[in-house]
Formats: structure tokens, sequence, C-alpha cells
């Protein structure tokens, strides 16, 4: 299994509007071949204004289908490039790691 988590740091508008969006990406990102996407975010501690929003899938050649997909797609140039630099600075992509379940080996 490979988990592909994005993270994102906020303002308290600008997370609550991006679980929205997330609500939306969800579905398009199932259709591109993603599994279980969720929205992650501290409810306690010193992390409150960062969400980690997952995505699973089979195989690193599944994950790099979805990117292709994803990357090529007109929803991603027009709604979600822009979207995005219309948050900045109240929403930051800080960054995006791919993951191996080690135990599923």
């Amino acid at each position: 299994m490979i988990t592909a988590v994005t993270s994102w740091k906020g303002t308290p508008k600008a997370i609550e509007l991006l679980i929205e969006g997330s609500r939306v990406s969800a579905e398009i990102h199932k259709e591109m071949g993603a599994k279980n996407p969720r929205l992650l975010r501290a409810t306690t501690g010193d992390d409150m204004q960062t969400a980690h929003y997952h995505l699973d899938f089979d195989s690193h050649a599944e994950y790099g289908s979805f990117t292709d997909a994803m990357i090529s797609s007109e929803w991603w140039k027009e709604q979600i490039i822009e979207a995005v630099g219309e948050a900045y600075p109240e929403l930051q992509y800080i960054n995006t790691v791919v993951y191996h379940d080690c135990l599923s080996l």
C-alpha cells in the first residue's frame, strides 16, 4: 500500500475552506484512481493550523498514473492551481510525502 500525504498550513478560515474543497476533490481523486481520500487535522495540541490530505494506492505505478491524470486534467489547471494561488498566504502548501506501508510486504 502506498499513501500520499499532502500537508497544508493555514488560518482557521482557510482550513475550513480546505475542508470544503477536499470534499469535492475526494470524488474527483477517486475517479482518477485514488482510494480512501481523507483530510486529517489535529483537534488538540500545537498543530491546529495544519491539515493532511491522504490518498491510498495499491502500488507506486497506480500513484504515478493518478499523478499523470491529475496534472494533465483541466480541473487541476483551472480550479486547483487558481484556488491555491488565490488562498495564499492564508493557506500554504507544505509538501507531499509518499509513504510505503512496510507491514504489507
